[in-house]
């Protein structure tokens, strides 16, 4: 027998010992969410075989990283098995999207380990904790939120400035330089009708007049509603803004840049506008740089709307972002993941801005 025809028994041996005597806890299978993976994933036909008798008693047992367990059936369609009922509430549980990967490694008759990675092959942490570990994370990100509230008014809409593009640049504003961030005894909405009337214009509006591709709108943080008329012509002067995207600009506080307990807050109207009203992770871009970050936003009822934690960290520390920078979030429209391009300004020694690379 020739080399060639040993090799084929020796690969039909290796088959043979694998399916009907190796171990079965050494059985490993992955599975890329397409199609109608929220209803039901179909299972690998060599697989199947193997469980037989698990697959008459109809239902297998997943285990997610958190620890947490779900009961899945299973179902013959057209020759072909499934994991149906109790795989809906898997998925949402785990908040699965299209193209996730999934790695089941059986952990005894008729059940799995799961590991669940996105489209990227990372590993999608949030599945790491339970219903209670969520809620108790959920709880200090809230403390966290409600001390920088008190200490910088980070959460106060009234602190938040929407300005229409479709006028000048800065022009509902006319603050002076003699303005300073320090002068809180009243907000920067207050000391200026012109930007209530933006909005309030913008309620009264037809929907024609809503459509048009001219009326869109930029957000302002606090801090940043302070920037003069020549501090925003200069700064969007150096920032390539796409026509239409939605724009939030902040300048950076300590509370941003830190590298535990850091926190950016996302105005109210900006999310409400612009954002889904769930948690949700999201693509961080530098203009003309090729790495990408993901951040997860996380919006809870209707307070607490931000970005924060490790990954924000990264971002700030790749970026060597510093307090009192200012960057530009620009919401890039007709993109399906949900993608922000950050510009990033600071001021010099002379007074003037200069777009950091």
């Amino acid at each position: 027998m020739g080399e060639k025809g040993r090799c084929v028994r020796c690969r039909e041996w290796q088959e043979h010992y694998y399916w009907e005597h190796m171990d079965v806890s050494n059985i490993k299978f992955f599975k890329i969410m397409t199609a109608d993976y929220q209803q039901r994933i179909s299972i690998p036909e060599n697989i199947a075989n193997k469980f037989t008798e698990q697959i008459a008693k109809g239902a297998f047992t997943l285990k997610a990283p958190s620890g947490d367990t779900w009961r899945v059936d299973v179902r013959k369609i057209a020759g072909e098995l499934f994991f149906m009922s109790g795989w809906e509430e898997f998925a949402k549980a785990h908040e699965l999207r299209e193209n996730d990967l999934l790695f089941f490694k059986c952990s005894g008759n008729g059940s799995f380990d799961v590991l669940i990675s996105d489209s990227s092959g990372s590993e999608k942490v949030p599945c790491f904790f339970t219903d209670k570990e969520r809620a108790k994370i959920l709880k200090q990100f809230d403390d966290i939120v409600a001390q920088e509230a008190e200490v910088h008014g980070l959460l106060s809409d009234a602190g938040n400035a929407i300005v229409r593009l479709s006028q000048p640049v800065g022009s509902p504003r006319t603050t002076s330089t003699s303005e300073k961030p320090g002068e809180e005894d009243e907000s920067p909405n207050n000391r200026d009708p012109q930007v209530k009337r933006g909005v309030t214009e913008e309620e009264e509006q037809s929907d024609d007049e809503h459509n048009d591709s001219s009326d869109y709108y930029y957000y302002y943080s606090r801090f940043a509603s302070y920037l003069t008329v020549d501090e925003r012509e200069q700064i969007f002067g150096l920032a390539s803004i796409q026509q239409g995207n939605p724009v939030y600009v902040v300048v950076l506080q300590k509370a941003h840049v830190r590298r535990s307990n850091n926190i950016l807050i996302i105005p109210s109207k900006f999310a409400t506008d612009h954002l889904e009203r769930k948690s949700h992770d999201m693509l961080l871009l530098r203009p003309n740089r090729k790495k990408q970050w993901y951040v997860k936003y996380y919006y809870h009822a209707s307070v607490t709307r931000g970005i924060n934690g490790v990954r924000w960290a990264k971002f700030v520390r790749d970026n060597r972002l510093q307090e009192g920078d200012i960057c530009i979030f620009e919401l890039m429209k007709g993109i399906r993941k949900v993608t922000m391009t950050v510009h990033v300004t600071r001021k010099v020694d002379d007074g003037q801005f200069v777009l950091l690379a």
